[in-house]
């Protein structure tokens, strides 16, 4: 299964995550003659020089239809672009928080409007909502509160409202009423 990398434009999730490792360069040891910078040209070119040694050290070596079965059949597509990873969605109810900042604490609250998620929630608590299906986020001795007016900690995106088709990071055809977001919960525990 090939995971598709979704732009940051349609999503209208946060984008500076994805701009920060756009924009990172590396350096690496000469001997291992990788000249790119980029993190993602550089990160492409390390895992194939580390497997290719890997498969050349056999003995015999592994011919290419031995490598391509050990590589699950799928070539090195690393890439270093403005998008995020889509994920499998198997028991993402039990995986909070949400979004690629973990800037949504509950899946109700992801399945809320933008305007109705919170700014603010406490970080650190291990207790599980099952209600909201997330991480209990009330006030916490120890715990950090999480402000998604920082950047790079915005909740915007994977919205379902009513705005125009095409709007960014609108997802649903409409805005779920609040039974609406209970039930589609109720459906995910059964994942």
């Amino acid at each position: 299964m090939v995971m598709e990398n979704i732009p940051i434009d349609h999503v209208g999730t946060d984008p500076a995550q994805a701009a920060d490792m756009l924009a990172r360069t590396v350096e690496l040891p000469a001997n291992l003659g990788i000249t790119q910078t980029g993190f993602a040209d550089a990160l492409k070119d390390l895992v194939e020089k580390t497997v290719n040694y890997i498969y050349d050290r056999k003995d015999p070596p592994l011919n290419p239809k031995q490598r391509d079965t050990f590589d699950g059949n799928m070539p090195n597509k690393i890439l270093g672009e403005l998008a995020y990873k889509v994920r499998p969605l198997n028991g993402v109810w039990a995986t909070p928080p949400y979004l690629h900042n973990g800037s949504v604490p509950t899946v109700y609250d992801l399945l809320s409007p933008y305007d109705d998620r919170p700014k603010q929630f406490y970080l650190g608590n291990r207790e599980y909502d099952p209600v909201k299906l997330g991480y209990k986020t009330d006030e916490l001795t120890n715990g950090s509160l999480f402000d998604t007016t920082i950047r790079g900690n915005a909740n915007t995106g994977h919205e379902f409202n009513d705005k125009p088709a095409g709007t960014k990071g609108k997802i649903g055809k409409r805005t779920l009423v609040p039974d609406e977001r209970k039930a589609i919960i109720e459906y995910l525990k059964t994942l």
